[in-house]
């Protein structure tokens, strides 16, 4: 690729867009670039963890595997987004990852990261920021896992719509299934969720599209 695409999509990325065009340059050497496909495991639960990925185009899904064979969705990114970041704490992958659709990662090799950050300590720093930020999201994830399916929806749809910036539609960004291992459920739990909301008038589906019809109750069940 040309190394002037590679350091605007390193640019674009909020993790390094502080940097400046020096670091992007030095951090640009060693981004690999990598197209998957839709379905291609870029890794495994368990895996020897040797490097972390920015997501250029496309979707990932990050999930985890429990003892008994059900998986959870911990987190859906979105291009311009890290993943995998813990390789540079620890020796193997705490959980996996997938391409939900033809993608374009950068990879960023273990080895080579942290001897980048030896010469530019601030490239460290910012990642750390990013570390924290995803330490809160993970703490949020355990403490939904432990609301009724009803409320784990109701606040998934009200984010959702403040991401999307509109308080009353937004777009569902996934499939039912995957909203489902993203909630840490089954698809038939998630359908009477959908329905029973729709029943009582809170909410309206159209093929993707949902329309909040009582923002106010959906709220209070958000808090249960």
């Amino acid at each position: 690729m040309d190394p002037a695409s590679v350091i605007d999509d390193l640019r674009d990325a909020p993790l390094f867009a502080k940097l400046l065009d020096g670091q992007l340059a030095k951090l640009a050497t060693i981004a690999q670039p990598q197209r998957l496909a839709g379905g291609h495991t870029v890794f495994l639960q368990g895996d020897f963890a040797d490097a972390f990925f920015l997501l250029s185009e496309g979707a990932v899904k990050v999930y985890k595997t429990f003892r008994d064979g059900r998986s959870a969705t911990l987190r859906h990114v979105v291009p311009g987004q890290t993943f995998a970041e813990s390789v540079l704490y620890a020796d193997t992958y705490p959980s996996s990852a997938e391409a939900m659709e033809d993608s374009h990662v950068y990879r960023f090799a273990t080895s080579a990261f942290r001897n980048l950050i030896l010469d530019e300590p601030e490239i460290g720093v910012v990642l750390l920021t990013t570390m924290a930020q995803l330490m809160v999201l993970l703490n949020q994830r355990i403490e939904e896992l432990l609301l009724p399916v009803p409320a784990r929806l109701a606040r998934y749809l009200l984010e959702l719509c403040a991401a999307q910036r509109s308080p009353t539609q937004c777009r569902l960004p996934i499939a039912k299934h995957e909203l489902a291992a993203r909630l840490g459920t089954v698809p038939e739990t998630l359908s009477r969720a959908l329905n029973r909301f729709v029943r009582g008038g809170l909410i309206a589906v159209e093929n993707d599209t949902l329309v909040v019809l009582n923002r106010p109750a959906l709220e209070r069940l958000a808090q249960q």
